[in-house]
């Protein structure tokens, strides 16, 4: 057989990776179920294997998985070897090996049903989408509400629950029923519809959303897109009350306020009761005529002890403490008055003695004898100084003298000269029949060299 008949790997694994890549069935979010293995916690995307855990051990089928960041971000459990999970996502073939592997979007634990499974979809979308700022910032309701819309089931022991409570908190208070399918493949979309018409109609001032309990697919309406973000667009403030205490709908997480059960709802709407309010403000009446009877009487008896007192009988009596009181301070005032004027003339006098102590005439005859005195003193240094340097000046003479190269001369000695009156320090510096010049300490005498007698 010919080699250019023949297929090579490369070729043959994409071809295969193409009819997987085109099936209809194996693209579409797929679901699958097994146990996990080789599974060990990566940093970003998580590679293992998913192992069938109800066949033989002989027979148990692998196959390869993959999870990238963005979708392993998502997973909120700590998958384990070993654990029993439903992966979602497509198959395909990886080409470099030509081993074909399950692409993971979506990890769950066994257990969660198809209903839980939509809710979480559903959930995660809208909470992108900020359908779910109402509850974080619930609108205030009205206390006192004229008109309430229900919307809910026109049958059932719901609706005449919710009228029973608001009649007896709030006979006053108009309630409009929107009624709709609460269960039921058209229930969702009627639902909606009727949230919508109440919020269009724009005279309530709270909107009551409510269904009794049930199955998890009974209340799956309450868990649509749709519904929850009718809910969200809502103009006025919406209760919800659907299912049990245990039931939470994302209903109940688009709007502003949850009710444990539809007849809380009722209660939540019409937070004070119109009887209470009554009885309250009858109550306060009551308090408030018994304290001001109360503080009547206690003006009347405080009148009567102010009239009875010897201010008003007696009114010099109220003054004479205070006139004391004046005379008292007069004294004082008198007597520091008398203390300044002393003061103050005795600092006038040690001013004046200062002044005239201080007067330029006195000022003058000091400065003249201090200046008489420096005047003497400089005499008396100058002459002192003079007298000092007369001596030191003889001394040094007189050293002078001794040294002087006459005093040595006149004790028989003389120095030679040649005719440019160069001083001979040496016989060397002499030449025979040279004419040289002798000096005494009297006079001088020529002389001719006749010999050189060298040492």
């Amino acid at each position: 057989m010919d080699k250019k008949d023949c297929l090579t790997v490369n070729q043959l694994t994409r071809y295969i990776k193409r009819k997987f890549d085109f099936d209809p069935y194996l693209q579409k979010n797929l679901w699958i179920v097994g146990k996990l293995t080789n599974f060990k916690q990566r940093a970003r995307h998580q590679y293992f294997s998913l192992k069938d855990d109800d066949a033989p051990e002989d027979q148990q089928a692998v196959i390869d998985a993959v999870m990238f960041g963005s979708d392993w971000e998502k997973v909120d459990f700590t998958p384990e070897n070993g654990m029993e999970v439903i992966l979602g996502g497509k198959v395909t073939v990886y080409e470099r090996n030509g081993r074909y592997q399950f692409y993971v979007n979506r990890m769950l634990p066994v257990g969660v049903s198809a209903a839980q499974l939509a809710f979480q979809e559903t959930y995660k979308k809208l909470k992108a989408s900020g359908v779910f700022s109402h509850a974080q910032n619930p609108r205030p309701l009205n206390r006192f509400p004229k008109r309430i819309a229900i919307v809910t089931s026109n049958d059932g022991a719901v609706k005449h629950d919710m009228i029973t409570r608001i009649r007896n908190n709030n006979p006053l208070a108009q309630v409009v029923f929107y009624p709709a399918q609460v269960q039921g493949e058209r229930a969702a979309e009627d639902l909606a519809r009727q949230i919508q018409r109440a919020g269009i109609n724009g005279t309530f001032d709270t909107l009551i959303v409510a269904r009794g309990g049930g199955s998890e697919e009974d209340l799956m309406p309450f868990n649509s897109e749709i519904v929850a973000r009718a809910v969200a667009a809502s103009p006025i403030p919406v209760i919800s009350g659907v299912g049990h205490e245990t039931d939470t709908t994302i209903c109940d997480l688009a709007a502003d306020y949850r009710a444990q059960v539809p007849g809380l709802a009722a209660e939540m709407a019409t937070q004070l009761h119109l009887l209470d309010i009554l009885t309250e403000l009858q109550r306060a009446r009551t308090q408030m005529a018994n304290t001001i009877q109360n503080q009547l009487q206690q003006a009347q008896q405080q009148l009567q002890v102010l009239t009875s007192s010897y201010v008003f009988s007696q009114p010099a009596r109220l003054y004479e403490g205070e006139q004391q009181h004046v005379d008292q301070l007069t004294e004082k005032l008198q007597q520091s008055m008398q203390w300044r004027l002393s003061q103050t003339s005795h600092d006038w006098q040690r001013l004046l003695d200062s002044l005239l102590l201080n007067a330029p005439a006195n000022r003058l005859q000091q400065n003249r004898q201090q200046l008489t005195q420096l005047q003497q003193a400089m005499v008396h240094a100058m002459d002192k100084q003079l007298l000092s340097a007369g001596d030191r000046f003889k001394n040094l003479l007189s050293q002078l003298d001794s040294l002087s190269p006459l005093k040595v001369m006149a004790r028989g000695y003389s120095y030679v000269t040649k005719e440019d009156n160069k001083v001979v320090a040496s016989t060397s510096q002499l030449q025979p029949d040279e004419q040289v010049a002798l000096h005494f300490s009297d006079g001088t005498a020529e002389a001719v060299i006749k010999k050189i007698n060298k040492r």
